[in-house]
């Protein structure tokens, strides 16, 4: 079967003055697109939260997140200096190109550092992203399709997911995290292939492990430690090669890889 290609890209510059007004929403219709992988490419300092829903139209809608004020004690004199000015559009405004296999949409630089996606839950996404502002974060919840993300962000949060998953996280933010929780683990595949692969160079992982959950763990943190606090009954640690750890939980089942250069590995009980 043919797969639809969505592509989607913002582009900004680094925002500037964080002004209270919202971005324009912007919609776009995926009714009778169910075999399409929908692509979206995010070159903007911003948070972004990705949310599956029942519906079929795709919506996207900014705004400006006024939170990241000054640090304490100290009063914000940016305004003191040479504005610099930048073309940027009051709404997301995209010039969408679209063929037999590929709608392409190019969206216009926006203020917003706060972009919010909502799309058909069971959609096969893929999301690019980048952004460098010390309290951004990427969420993604509710989604049921295959996920193939690549982020560069301090933080990260995936939960209410039915996978395969496989996330990379490579760029030059010092410190990250990574979050993994409620992942519908009874969804697996049975075809061997790994439900999640999760390869970092210096994030923290930590993934959530629900109590009886049958998984084979590969886990690698090259440069520092694997924690858990799972019951030792549950864990059966098998031989380790080139740094790698093995380990079944209760007997062995989906197939999990986490790899991370620099950063930890926190395997937790899921509450």
């Amino acid at each position: 079967m043919k797969s639809l290609n969505i592509t989607i890209l913002l582009v900004c510059a680094c925002f500037g003055t964080l002004l209270a007004d919202a971005v324009k929403p912007f919609h776009f219709s995926l009714k009778c697109k169910e075999l399409k992988l929908l692509k979206i490419i995010i070159l903007q300092d911003a948070s972004v939260h990705i949310n599956g829903y029942d519906g079929s139209e795709l919506l996207i809608t900014g705004k400006n997140d006024t939170s990241t004020g000054p640090i304490n004690g100290y009063h914000d004199i940016s305004a003191l200096a040479a504005q610099i000015h930048k073309s940027t559009s009051a709404d997301f405004a995209p010039r969408i190109i679209e063929n037999n296999g590929m709608i392409e949409m190019i969206l216009q630089t926006t203020d917003a550092n706060d972009i919010t996606i909502q799309l058909p839950k069971r959609t096969h996404f893929s999301l690019q992203f980048v952004s460098h502002l010390p309290k951004s974060m990427l969420s993604l919840t509710g989604l049921y399709g295959e996920l193939m993300i690549s982020a560069d962000v301090p933080s990260v949060f995936i939960n209410n997911i039915s996978g395969p998953l496989s996330l990379t996280s490579a760029g030059i933010n010092l410190k990250k995290v990574i979050n993994i929780s409620h992942v519908r683990w009874n969804k697996a595949g049975h075809d061997n292939s790994p439900l999640l692969f999760i390869a970092s160079l210096n994030a923290d992982v930590n993934l959530c492990v629900p109590p009886g959950l049958k998984a084979s763990l590969n886990l690698k943190a090259t440069h520092n430690r694997v924690y858990s606090d799972l019951p030792s009954h549950q864990l059966n640690y098998e031989s380790s090669k080139n740094g790698d750890l093995a380990v079944k939980l209760n007997g062995g089942g989906t197939q999990v890889f986490i790899t991370t250069e620099y950063g930890n590995i926190l395997l937790k009980k899921e509450l």
